[in-house]
């Protein structure tokens, strides 16, 4: 055993027994906090006294609640916290850390150096020598980025000079040292390769230790509100989301907690298959959505499904409507039609039992009483709080009439309780007014939220004006009761811009994986709704495989555009605010061209359907492995064969996942093997996923089915198969039936 080897396996050690000394500790300590803690709860019980006799008395009771309350709380965060210090602990347990620097500072004798620990949490001893440095700390970030030799890093804005006179990755389980490695630059592939030989699993795993230079500067880049990143397949996207959200609930943590971040994911499966990373880093995780289901909240209408929604997406037939309401031209057209609207009709009449209670006249009489020159969202707020002034009106008017009066004394003991709680009491005039009101606002309760939620208003009349004032044409709905999320999108704007501004949450970061896929009026629309975010959107142009897709061009177009003119008139938020002050390209793009997911093999299969419009070129970075293997089938029911043959060839307890063009040929393939091989079908040894189901995801083995020249033909259908065969990690299968696709021609 080496010197070296064996200091490393004693400091080891050491970190070790501190790290099981911690943690029992911390168990002994948060199990007397329970116990403290509901013998606390049991002696306020019986402390607090309910006396409500008078106003002294009360006064009292509510102090007395107050400073138990209080007691509680900060029993509640004690516990909280030796909770939150346990888990990390125990995290530590099974990988203390993974990397080293010794750094010297230049403050002393030449060549004095100082060894610094780098693992997923941070860990110091009660006499707060530190033993591992959390990988979001700023002393960290020389391990990840820079070569040995003269560096610097900065803590609170100052810069430090140093000498990094060693860096070494470790591989470490528990109080075991597996290897190490010396390197002379940033993280090379030694413990990443290591890392990838793992079985991957349905859920994303945490990868610190494998984190590479690249991704290191956009994870760490705090000077750019908007990041605009175009990686390649397998090139570690998700992974740099994730660790960037960790690394600024960690850095900012003064600022900003989980509630402040917000993730928008392609879909559910992807919001489970990554739900699992923040919290093994110890952070809490945010909000995380679909632009469909974020869509959804705010919209009063129903709106599709998800699976509709992508059975659309992906369909490849372009519909000229929905071209139009997902341009950036009318998007544009529709944030400037105040004035066209303001000529239109656009009311609703509120009615009940089929009776107009406020009439289109009056509403009208309303709006056009507010100033001409005033903005049509003032004019409508302004509407707004006439009619319901007119409303409180008439039905004051209403409850002093003898006749209401005289309705509220007969009113049986059963509807006394269903409208005022209690029977009535006292029957002077004024105590009847005052029932009387209260009976019509409970009578008419849903004229007056009509009233609050904007019924009056025909959204319908004023889509279709902004509609044909663009196109000269009417638009056409579907006929069917939900709306889809393009239509969603432009009633959103209008509401947003000229009725209500939206209720959005004050969100500082907002997160956007596979950012090809959103349509120009979604990019405005976030733009819009968030103006005080600051943007990370990550995506691949090769893998833009919907009729729904944007390339990175214009999604740079579309922020700099807005936020120019916001920065001119000192407008926009903290975003545009802080680009105005840099003098700074207002969306800093970053290329990942490294794969990490795929083998050699498999990588240069993919790298070859790759859009050449870029010049890109991939690197795979792990080894070759085995080559993709075709097989020609002739019908469906070879697929029941090929399965029998992969279960016994691929190693044991290994899933297949077969990846389909369409939802339709995943559902009908899906049937058919249920139905021919119940054995496997229970064991799950496969799954079949189609392509918008499967894309972001990544499996150990794939079987692209049926990749024939009349399936898979044009640009997009290439980007699909790009999208398809870099989902395979370790082995690839392809199929197809009569003729095989041009695109595959030179794989066979």
């Amino acid at each position: 055993m080496t010197e070296a080897l064996q200091q490393e396996q004693a400091y080891l050690q050491h970190v070790y027994e501190q790290l099981l000394n911690s943690e029992s500790e911390l168990s002994e300590l948060l199990e007397r906090y329970e116990t403290e803690g509901r013998a606390k709860l049991s002696m306020l019980a019986s402390e607090v006294r309910l006396n409500f006799g008078n106003d002294s008395d009360t006064l009292e009771t509510f102090a007395n609640f107050e400073t138990k309350s209080r007691e509680i709380d900060q029993m509640n965060l004690r516990m909280e916290t030796a909770a939150s210090l346990l888990q990390k602990v125990r995290q530590l347990l099974k990988v203390p850390y993974f990397g080293k620097i010794a750094v010297d500072f230049l403050d002393g004798d030449a060549g004095e150096t100082e060894d610094f620990y780098i693992g997923r949490h941070g860990f110091a001893k009660e006499d707060s020598q530190h033993l591992i440095y959390d990988w979001r700390s700023p002393i960290a970030e020389l391990f990840y980025n820079n070569d040995l030799g003269p560096s610097s890093y900065h803590v609170n804005k100052q810069r430090i000079d140093v000498s990094i006179e060693a860096r070494r990755q470790l591989i470490v389980e528990a109080n075991q040292l597996l290897n190490f490695f010396d390197t002379s630059v940033a993280i090379q592939d030694d413990v990443l390769l290591e890392a990838l030989k793992q079985d991957a699993t349905s859920q994303m795993t945490d990868i610190t230790s494998t984190i590479q230079k690249e991704q290191n500067v956009i994870i760490r880049d705090t000077e750019h509100p908007l990041l605009l990143v175009n990686g390649v397949a397998g090139s570690g996207k998700t992974s740099t989301i994730m660790q960037r959200i960790a690394y600024l609930l960690y850095s900012l943590r003064s600022e900003i907690t989980s509630d402040n971040v917000m993730i928008l994911s392609p879909n559910r499966n992807f919001i489970d298959y990554i739900s699992n990373v923040l919290p093994s880093l110890g952070e809490t995780n945010p909000m995380n959505l679909t632009f469909r289901q974020l869509v959804d909240q705010y919209l009063i209408w129903e709106i599709e499904d998800e699976h509709r929604y992508f059975n659309r997406i992906s369909s490849a037939v372009d519909d000229q409507q929905v071209n139009i309401l997902r341009s950036s031209a009318f998007y544009e057209h529709v944030k400037l039609s105040g004035a066209t609207l303001a000529k239109s009709g656009f009311f609703n009449p509120l009615t009940y039992k089929g009776k107009d209670i406020v009439p289109v006249a009056r509403i009208q009489k309303y709006f056009d009483e507010t100033p001409e020159d005033n903005s049509l969202q003032a004019r409508l707020q302004a509407t707004k709080q006439k009619l319901l002034a007119y409303w409180e009106k008439r039905l004051n008017t209403q409850a002093k009439k003898p006749k209401m009066q005289n309705l509220i004394l007969t009113l049986s003991e059963e509807m006394q309780e269903k409208y005022f709680g209690s029977l009535i009491a006292d029957e002077s005039n004024a105590n009847l007014v005052k029932l009387g009101r209260q009976f019509l606002h409970k009578k008419y309760r849903k004229i007056t939220q009509a009233l609050q939620d904007n019924s009056w208003l025909n959204f319908h009349a004023m889509f279709n004006t902004v509609y044909q004032d663009y196109t000269g044409e009417a638009y056409q709905f579907a006929r069917d009761e939900s709306f889809t999320v393009d239509e969603a999108v432009i009633y959103l704007t209008i509401m947003h811009h000229f009725i209500d501004k939206l209720n959005i949450p004050d969100m500082r970061f907002v997160l956007i994986d596979e950012v090809q896929d959103y349509s120009p009026a979604q990019i405005h629309l976030l733009k819009d709704l968030f103006t005080k975010s600051e943007f990370t959107m990550v995506g691949d142009e090769n893998q833009a495989i919907f009729n729904s897709s944007i390339d990175f061009d214009q999604i740079k177009a579309i922020f700099e555009k807005e936020n120019a003119a916001s920065a001119a008139v000192g407008i926009g938020g903290r975003g545009a605010v802080a680009r105005a002050q840099r003098g700074r390209d207002y969306v800093q793009r970053y290329d990942l061209l490294n794969s990490y997911r795929s083998s050699g093999a498999i990588t240069k299969a993919f790298s070859g359907l790759a859009s050449t419009r870029n010049e890109i070129a991939i690197t795979p970075i792990r080894p070759y492995g085995e080559a993709p293997v075709m097989k020609e089938v002739e019908n469906s029911n070879d697929y029941v064969e090929l399965l029998e043959i992969l279960h016994t060839q691929l190693p044991k307890g290994s899933q297949l996942t077969l990846i389909t063009k369409t939802a339709q040929q995943a559902e009908t393939l899906r049937d058919l093997l249920a139905e021919q091989l119940p054995s496997l079908t229970t064991d799950k040894f496969y799954q079949v996923l189609p392509i918008s189901v499967s894309k972001g995801l990544e499996f150990d083995n794939v079987l692209v089915v049926d990749v024939s020249a009349d399936n898979y033909q044009s640009a997009r259908d290439q980007r699909i198969l790009y999208t398809a065969f870099s989902r395979a990690m370790d082995r690839l299968f392809i199929t197809y039936q009569g003729e095989a696709s041009p695109f595959i021609a030179k794989l066979r």
